[in-house]
């Protein structure tokens, strides 16, 4: 079977379309556009809703705020393209209760499979790439139930709701499958995340490492 090669995109348009392009994204359905994600270079940022598309990277950078009680969801989502030192923004990720156009939106992130899988494809979090912790403030300081980062598997279906939860990230404890079986075939899976701050559990100025993994099994 082999190592399936794999690529990461996103869909940095209001257009909920699939990934026709696989690995080199690109225009895709329902006029959709898919951007590649450097892994070395590129970064996933949750910003408050002064963070424009398109802000360079070396000007200001405007955090999510933590709400004074309760809960808010970072108003907007980009991943910081360092090819282009731009803010790229994702319209569609997150739900109804940020700031973008979220919500019940099936194709916002991709990871594309060009070949088979010996299991299922699992999403998690991790606070470096050593894959050794999750605990720091923002990923639930030791308690994955408390995780700002939630995420939604949308590879066969739409979340089923403009305010869909999530299931919060936190190493092997609390992930996600991006499929309901393993990869017979070359294919893309989908999914949507979002950062939920809360009072009380998530403190200003705390860590903020998140590394996004891909886990799964091959022969």
């Amino acid at each position: 079977m082999g190592q399936p090669n794999t690529c990461w995109l996103f869909n940095n348009t209001e257009n909920d379309g699939t990934n026709t392009g696989n690995a080199t994204g690109g225009a895709g359905g329902n006029s959709s556009n898919w951007v590649v994600i450097d892994l070395t270079n590129d970064a996933l940022a949750w910003c408050s809703e002064q963070q424009t598309d398109g802000d360079t990277l070396t000007g200001t950078r405007y955090p999510v705020v933590i709400p004074d009680s309760g809960s808010n969801e970072a108003e907007k989502t980009f991943i910081k393209d360092n090819s282009e030192s731009i803010f790229d923004q994702v319209p569609l990720a997150g739900t109804t209760a940020g700031g973008q156009s979220g919500g019940n939106k099936r194709y916002v992130f991709a990871i594309y499979f060009d070949g088979a899988t010996a299991g299922i494809p699992y999403l998690e979090a991790w606070d470096s790439s050593a894959h050794a912790t999750a605990d720091n403030n923002f990923l639930g300081g030791g308690t994955p139930a408390n995780s700002s980062i939630r995420a939604i598997t949308t590879t066969n279906a739409v979340p089923g709701s403009d305010t869909w939860a999530g299931t919060p990230l936190a190493g092997t404890d609390s992930r996600i499958e991006l499929d309901t079986a393993a990869l017979t075939v070359a294919k893309n899976l989908y999914f949507n995340i979002k950062q939920l701050v809360t009072n009380g559990t998530h403190t200003p100025g705390s860590s903020t490492a998140l590394v996004l993994t891909l886990r799964y099994l091959y022969s």
